[in-house]
């Protein structure tokens, strides 16, 4: 097998139509059906067959589809690296990054990478898990910077810290309960959590189960901390959010920091990669500059 037959496979995959791959792929519909014959040829097991919704994999295409992916990535990294050795310059970069990056140090940092490798194409996506760790399993993005509670998970990428962060209780100025003295006073309320799905729940339930508190039932996940921060200007939704993001965005003047008794726990700016994943030069260079922003922002607060 080839990369020619990876890639056509993967846009097979990805349609479910040897004719809309086709069009993907600028070929004829034989050209696509004559490379997908001469990929199970290679392999020497069916990897496609016709289902209900179209074209779909077997179980033997399943698996090379994940190895696909990574191989495709690899080689696409491998370029990269050999143009930027080139011109010290160019290649592309894939990345994510959580809301609370991007609305904090994420910014400086890319200042500084445009300016030593102004050249590079970079594509940054908004991370969401689960699917930002399914990205980067599967090899598509370089890196990805994460927003998690102090511990971290347990799912096998390599991470570095690049910033500590203290949680706090946001509400609207005026709110009814901004006197309430412990996080007990505050759990029937509305909770706005940046996020979605499970991991967003997850992260305002821990902070409940910590003091042995039933976790609040009324819960919206938010995937936009902007979103989150203006409807909290205009209700008496609360949130827990991190006060490097609310002094960065200077809209604390519109809300109250709640103050119960008890401590609530760190959240980190992450660093993940694939393990045993070889960043590229602008990788390397991002991630450096993402290293210096976090340590500008930590020397700022001191």
């Amino acid at each position: 097998m080839n990369l020619q037959h990876l890639h056509a496979f993967t846009i097979v995959a990805q349609q479910q139509s040897i004719r809309s791959a086709a069009r993907v792929l600028g070929l004829s519909q034989p050209a696509v059906t004559r490379i997908m014959r001469e990929l199970e040829r290679n392999v020497d097991t069916h990897l496609l067959h016709r289902g209900s919704k179209g074209i779909e994999l077997t179980p033997f295409g399943q698996a090379l589809l994940k190895r696909a992916h990574l191989i495709l990535e690899e080689a696409r990294k491998a370029q990269d690296e050999l143009d930027q050795m080139r011109d010290g310059a160019g290649g592309s970069l894939n990345i994510a990054i959580s809301s609370t990056a991007a609305l904090s140090l994420f910014p400086s940092a890319l200042q500084r990478f445009r300016e030593r490798m102004p050249r590079v194409e970079l594509t940054i996506s908004e991370s969401a898990p689960p699917h930002t760790q399914d990205q980067l399993e599967a090899g598509r993005l370089d890196f990805a910077v994460l927003t998690e509670l102090e511990g971290g998970a347990a799912d096998g990428f390599e991470r570095t810290v690049l910033l500590p962060m203290q949680l706090v209780v946001v509400g609207r100025k005026r709110h009814p309960l901004r006197g309430a003295k412990s996080i007990a006073e505050l759990r029937d309320s509305l909770w706005l959590v940046p996020g979605i799905g499970d991991s967003a729940t997850d992260y305002l339930s821990r902070v409940f189960r910590d003091y042995r508190l039933n976790p609040p039932q009324d819960v919206i996940s938010c995937r936009s901390i902007v979103t989150a921060l203006s409807i909290m200007e205009n209700s008496d939704a609360l949130g827990i959010f991190s006060r490097v993001v609310l002094d960065r965005r200077q809209r604390i003047a519109n809300l109250s920091l709640f103050h119960p008794a008890e401590p609530l726990p760190m959240a980190w700016l992450t660093l993940a990669t694939r393990p045993g994943s070889q960043p590229t030069p602008a990788a390397r260079c991002l991630m450096n500059c993402l290293a210096e922003a976090a340590a500008s922002l930590t020397a700022a607060d001191v």
